[in-house]
């Protein structure tokens, strides 16, 4: 049977396999190397009426946790900040769920804009911020070319179209601007994924291959990338360069799934000696 690729312009039937879990087909295509759920609008569907997606904005951002969390996020944005070593005039918050990397940009005095396929999002995070409730209105011409920050954290592997992502990255970036990217890779991942679990959450697996595939498409270069057994910190910049694209079979990110334990043990081992580490530095 062939399979229509629907990744990006560039993949064709041929670069596609068709797998299954056990649990459901996936798909995955040897030119970009994205592995995903064959059944992506309704999975999204499906998503968007998670409860954890759907609670009162209000009573969550009164939390300690949200507090804790708002805390995390502007060193976050020192961290971007010291990387780029840019102020930006604009940031967008793109999947900016509960709002809380909002709250933390608006403390540091910058000016932030968010946007989420969810408008229990949107419509309630309104009252603090400007934001966009379709995608329509986010490609509004007023904001073509006029971010010079674009932070997208854990969106991604829950994309039913990641070229129409990228693209709408490159649509709204300014020319000198950065997009930020932190999500889950398979490469070196202590996680377990849909490769293998009956996983509700994630539409698609990621790789740092995959990122830079569809970022290289439109002319964006990796500045800076920490893979922290999975959990990646990525920020892209405008290149007017296209690079060769690195690729990563099926057979790789099976290995690295069958691996996942060896990788949580050093994740563990790694945050042991941070901890120590940071206890003499302390003391001394």
């Amino acid at each position: 049977m062939v399979i229509k690729s629907s990744c990006t312009p560039d993949c064709k039937s041929s670069d596609i396999l068709l797998i299954n879990n056990k649990y459901e087909d996936l798909i995955f295509c040897k030119n970009c190397s994205l592995l995903y759920k064959k059944n992506l609008e309704e999975h999204k569907n499906k998503v968007l009426k998670f409860d954890k997606f759907n609670k009162d904005v209000k009573q969550v951002i009164e939390t300690n946790y949200y507090k804790k969390q708002i805390s995390e996020n502007r060193s976050i944005i020192k961290k971007i900040l010291n990387i780029t070593k840019k102020d930006p005039n604009k940031i967008l918050d793109y999947g900016c769920g509960y709002g809380v990397f909002m709250f933390a940009a608006k403390e540091l005095r910058f000016t932030v804009n968010g946007y989420d396929i969810n408008r229990n999002f949107t419509e309630n995070l309104a009252d603090y911020f400007e934001t966009f409730k379709s995608e329509t209105d986010l490609l509004d011409e007023n904001n073509l070319k006029q971010y010079d920050l674009i932070y997208c954290r854990k969106v991604l592997t829950l994309s039913s179209n990641m070229y129409k992502d990228f693209s709408n990255f490159n649509d709204l970036l300014s020319s000198n601007g950065y997009l930020v990217v932190m999500d889950q890779v398979k490469n070196l991942s202590k996680y377990k994924s849909i490769i293998s679990q009956n996983n509700h959450n994630n539409t698609l697996l990621l790789t740092t291959q995959t990122l830079k595939f569809y970022a290289n498409i439109f002319q964006l270069s990796a500045k800076y990338i920490n893979n922290d057994f999975g959990d990646i910190f990525i920020i892209f910049e405008k290149n007017n360069k296209i690079y060769k694209n690195d690729k990563i079979s099926i057979e790789t990110l099976k290995s690295f799934e069958k691996f996942s334990f060896i990788f949580l043990f050093l994740s563990k081992i790694k945050k042991i000696i941070q901890k120590i580490y940071y206890s003499f530095k302390n003391f001394y």
